[in-house]
């Protein structure tokens, strides 16, 4: 019994690790325009599908496959931002006017990536990618943990760090942190807020597209694939929707819950798992487990 929780405990940190990535991107659209990222969950089916493209079309490796669909997803996040949200923020009167609309519009993104990806050709049938790493499985002790869900672990621990450098260390994360901080004060000292905002919204796109390789590698890539939105989104309520850390440690307590409520009650009682969690967080702390405790703004 022991042995087998804490094979669950393992499978559940893994699987969170592709919750936390999504969650990340949420995060990055918040905390740049205040705005929901409906859409998070179509970014990563595209980026699923644009890796099955590289690798079943050109016969790529996934040292193509990963700036392929980084750019690609990068592309289509920053035109979404400069094309439609751009154009509906400048016909509010306000930033506060503006968000509704903003909301609508990732939704219609959402319908939009999940049509285009139905009509492509061989999207019919639902594929995977081949495993990150092949080989036999790793054993720690009596614990079975794949060479892929390493990978996994690693890529993630990775874009926290590269995200940690980025926003301390660069320019343009200092930038991006102004932004979200207050936006007014951003354009009254000279910042490009518009292009910044374009850059969240292609970095955002190009860590949900890196989602996508790692779920398309472990699952079927289906164009319903998008539906891990709703983890993200737990995970992002759980760890604060304001906090880069605090999005990884929720996304990986949905997956640890996930797996426990699977094996210690039932299957079936998986899918309510991150309702029940999201309740509990905004009942207990509304702001999350890292949320910085800022009077929640009207969205």
């Amino acid at each position: 019994m022991f042995l087998a929780v804490l094979q669950a405990l393992v499978s559940g940190l893994v699987t969170g690790c592709v919750y936390a990535l999504v969650a990340l991107s949420i995060c990055i659209v918040y905390k740049s325009s205040d705005l929901l990222n409906f859409a998070g969950g179509e970014f990563v089916m595209a980026g699923g599908y644009l890796a099955l493209l590289g690798s079943v079309a050109f016969g790529l490796g996934y040292a193509a496959i990963f700036p392929l669909v980084i750019l690609g997803a990068f592309l289509i996040g920053a035109a979404f931002d400069r094309v439609t949200l751009h154009k509906v923020r400048s016909l509010s009167r306000t930033d506060h006017a503006a968000h509704v609309p903003m909301i609508v519009a990732t939704l219609g993104l959402s319908y939009m990536l999940k049509g285009a990806a139905r009509v492509i050709p061989y999207t019919e049938e639902p594929r995977r990618l081949a495993p990150l790493w092949s080989g036999d499985a790793i054993f720690i002790g009596s614990v079975v943990l794949q060479r892929q869900d390493v990978v996994i672990v690693g890529v993630t621990a990775a874009i926290m760090m590269g995200l940690l450098v980025f926003f301390r260390y660069t320019m343009a994360g200092k930038g991006l942190r102004a932004i979200s901080q207050s936006p007014r004060a951003a354009a009254l000292a000279g910042m490009p807020v518009s292009r910044f905002r374009m850059g969240a919204w292609g970095l955002a796109s190009a860590i949900a597209g890196i989602a996508g390789i790692l779920l398309a590698s472990k699952l079927l890539v289906t164009p319903d694939i998008g539906s891990i939105v709703m983890m993200a989104f737990a995970a992002a309520v759980v760890g604060g929707m304001t906090s880069l850390p605090g999005c990884v440690v929720g996304g990986m307590l949905i997956g640890v819950l996930q797996n426990l409520v699977g094996f210690l009650i039932a299957p079936q009682a998986i899918a309510i798992t991150p309702f029940f969690i999201i309740m509990a967080v905004l009942l207990l702390r509304p702001q999350g487990l890292f949320g910085d405790g800022q009077a929640p703004k009207k969205v």
